[in-house]
Formats: structure tokens, sequence, C-alpha cells
């Protein structure tokens, strides 16, 4: 199959593996997207998976949009319907598709982190909170940080007075989001596994769906991302 061609034994072996779960190493520059691209392509053209049946994600959208360009060259399917992005691509997507489900406007809104950082800013002055003491990037990191490893506002544990007024600012900054049906970064991928854990109806729709998934630079998920992963 001239899909193979060009690969060295090991990248070949990659590509060829059977149904199972497989975690492959290698270096900077060792063609690792390559090789994941051509396991799409082979798991495709051998039968194995329909092009619609396949989750690809990666970390930026530069290579998600490499990996569609590949595909494309390498078999003559549309690729712009199948689920290949990154993380918050992919969930953006999802909840887009059930947004009544995820308790979200039709048209809610993407925050830039410049937008959040504002928005922030913006909430600390109305509840009077020094940002001296509490800087607003600050502030930023430990929310996004927060729901990165899964947490809503009443799941992180406040120890002394200066973390639970930090964990307010953050039930109150979900809360005015809701309030104007936008969603950081975050907040994608937190509402979307949210919304996968809670509805079983919707989970079990994916994970049917879903027979192959490939994770590109997989050693760089977070907490939440691995947990998204596993719902699947």
């Amino acid at each position: 199959m001239n899909l193979l061609q060009g690969l060295n034994p090991e990248q070949r072996a990659a590509v060829e593996l059977p149904a199972q779960s497989a975690l492959i190493l290698a270096g900077a520059g060792s063609g690792k997207t390559r090789v994941l691209t051509t396991r799409i392509a082979w798991l495709i053209s051998t039968g194995q998976a329909s092009p619609h049946g396949i989750l690809a994600v990666t970390f930026t959208n530069k290579a998600a949009k490499e990996m569609a360009t590949r595909l494309s060259a390498m078999l003559p399917i549309n690729t712009r319907g199948m689920w290949i992005g990154t993380f918050h691509g992919l969930c953006n997507r999802m909840l887009r598709a059930h947004h009544r489900e995820a308790i979200l406007p039709q048209t809610f809104q993407i925050l830039d982190t410049g937008d959040q950082l504002s928005a922030i800013k913006r909430l600390m002055k109305a509840m009077n909170v020094d940002d001296e003491k509490y800087p607003p990037r600050e502030m930023q990191f430990f929310i996004s940080g927060s729901k990165e490893q899964g947490l809503r506002a009443q799941e992180v544990e406040a120890y002394d007075p200066y973390t639970r007024r930090k964990v307010e600012v953050f039930a109150e900054y979900d809360a005015q989001c809701q309030r104007e049906g936008v969603v950081d970064f975050s907040e994608l991928l937190l509402r979307c596994y949210e919304l996968l854990s809670r509805n079983a109806a919707i989970r079990e729709h994916y994970q049917e769906r879903f027979k192959h998934i490939l994770v590109d630079e997989f050693q760089d998920t977070n907490p939440l991302q691995y947990r998204w992963l596993k719902l699947l």
C-alpha cells in the first residue's frame, strides 16, 4: 500500500498497530504527526474505521490544519466534517451542538485571555477587591488553573481568608460569564467535560461514534483534558 511508502520500520509498525491502546514515544522531528496522520489514513483505507468514527486531537490549530491537509492529500475524502482539532476546538463544536444541555446560549461567545483579564478586572473593581493584594493576572491564573484541574469554585479548598477571597471572585466571575453568555478557554473544556459526565445519552452517543481516538503530544495533556479523553 503506497500510504506506507517512505516510512521507516518503527513508523510503519506504529501505523499498522492492531486495534488496541498504544503510546508512541518519539523525539522531536522524528515524524510523530506524520505517523498519526498516516495511521488515520490507514485505518480508513483498510476499512477499519469510517472518517466519522475517528477523533484526532492536537494542541495547536496549526497542527490540526496540517493533519487535515495531509489527510486530504493521502485519501480522496473531504476532511471538513471530520473531528480533527484542538481540545478547545472540539469541545467548542460539542457545546454548540448540545448548547441547551450545557445551559449555554447557542451564540455563546469565547473570551480570549485578554478579554478574560478585562472581565476579571471589571469584576474585582465592582467587588472592591484590592488589586495590589490580588493582582488580576494572578487571579486569572488561579481561575484557569482551578478549571484545568476540573474544579469549580465551590470545590477549591480554601484554607485561609486570602484564598477564600480568591474563591469568592472565582464564583462571581463564573456567574458573570453565565449571565453574559460567554466562556473562557478553560471553561470550554470544563463545560464539555461536565456535559459528558452528566448526560449519559450524549456521552454514549460519542463513545459509540468514536471507535478510534488519536492524540498528538499526549504527554502535554492536563488533568482535565485527560479526564475528557477517558470519558470518551
